[in-house]
């Protein structure tokens, strides 16, 4: 009798487990034929059953089950949260060469990508809370996806919503997700937006260690330190970094930048002298020593063109020469910075007024046929897109 009873337990034992896998069968045939609510019933009993709970087939079934409900019913974060937490046990039963890993993959990505193109169609239009929302969907499916937080936080601050922008920003920085952008980007806010002049500099300093080539977190950097009155601090980070690396041309440009700011125009230009010299193709410390030239020309001018006609009489033309001279001065750097970065415009258009201003008309017309050419092709290249 004990042998009888221990065979019928067996044979009990073994029709539970067809019972529950044949739960998982039934529940994929219900979902095949769109009674959708008899398939979440058969699966949602097979994922509670300790035979069936274990096999990832069970999960990836339960998965499509909510995703094809979601589809059908419309949008709800239940949904999606059944859906991803169905998909997610499948990752962590199977290995990445698994079937159900390649199925469950596409399944995810097919989930994720509707919520990402959604977002990206509303942010097109210029919907942007109707983008924020659509990625914050895509991020249910998948938390720690960098693409979605992006587009969030930019999304978020094209609303001007900085506090939900930094949130985004900020978890990209943990996802370990470093662009110059999204540091340009908290930089601003915080110093703009939040009036927090050390949380800029500390994330500006963050940005330096990222991006030590990048001209633009030095500047940041000298900017902050001189509007938190720390000048002595500057000036010395960049005069100590210039005793330990004497050709650096970058750290000249630097303390060129920073003379510059503090109008010190003598030693600015000395540093960004030296720059050029260190380095004769350096785009920026060209452009800036033009720039440094051209804006001292600009200033003479707009003084002569402010004169009344008797104050003008007497010292317009004087003034009016010394400007043209700083103009001539300036050519043959920004004529460099050309010969460097043939297509950046901020040269080619400054250069063109230089050249109108000392009568060389024949180049200005180059200069601005030039311009002409660029900007009609990046509104032809926005046009395609």
């Amino acid at each position: 009798m004990k042998r009888i009873a221990l065979v019928f337990a067996f044979f009990l034992a073994i029709g539970q487990v067809f019972a529950q896998n044949s739960n998982v069968r039934k529940a994929d045939r219900a979902l095949e034929s769109g009674d959708l609510q008899e398939a979440k019933t058969l699966i949602n009993e097979a994922v509670e059953h300790e035979k069936t709970m274990n096999d990832p087939k069970t999960w990836y079934t339960r998965g499509t089950i909510y995703q094809a409900i979601l589809n059908n019913e419309g949008y709800s974060d239940e949904l999606v949260k059944k859906a991803s937490e169905s998909y997610d046990k499948v990752f962590e039963m199977v290995d990445e060469g698994d079937k159900y890993f390649t199925l469950t993959d596409l399944k995810i990505q097919e989930l994720w990508g509707g919520f990402i193109n959604e977002g990206s169609t509303a942010y097109s239009d210029q919907n942007y809370e109707e983008a924020v929302t659509a990625f914050e969907k895509a991020l249910l499916v998948l938390p720690d996806d960098t693409t979605a937080n992006l587009y969030a936080g930019v999304a978020s601050q094209q609303m001007q919503n900085n506090e939900d922008a930094l949130k985004y920003y900020y978890r990209l920085l943990d996802l370990d997700y470093h662009s110059e952008d999204i540091y340009g980007s908290i930089i601003s806010i915080e110093r703009y937006a939040n009036k927090d002049l050390e949380k800029a500099l500390e994330i500006t300093r963050m940005a330096k260690e990222k991006f030590p080539d990048s001209d633009t977190f030095q500047k940041s950097e000298i900017n902050l330190l001189i509007e938190t009155k720390q000048v002595d601090v500057a000036k010395d980070r960049i005069n100590d970094a210039i005793a330990k690396e004497p050709d650096n041309a970058n750290l000249y440009f630097n303390l060129g930048y920073l003379y510059e700011q503090l109008e010190e125009p003598t030693k600015a230009e000395e540093a960004y002298l030296k720059a050029i010299e260190l380095d004769p193709d350096y785009l920026d410390a060209n452009f800036n020593y033009a720039v440094y030239y051209y804006n001292k020309a600009a200033d003479l001018l707009a003084k002569a063109r402010d004169m009344d006609l008797q104050t003008y009489k007497k010292e317009g033309k004087k003034v009016e020469k010394e400007a043209l001279g700083y103009l001539e001065k300036s050519k043959p750097y920004f004529e460099k910075a050309l010969e460097i970065s043939p297509k950046e415009l901020a040269v080619i258009e400054t250069l063109q007024t230089v050249y109108a201003q000392l009568g060389e008309n024949k180049k200005a017309e180059e200069m601005m046929k030039k311009a002409d050419e660029l900007n009609a092709g990046g509104k032809a290249k926005t046009g395609d897109q």
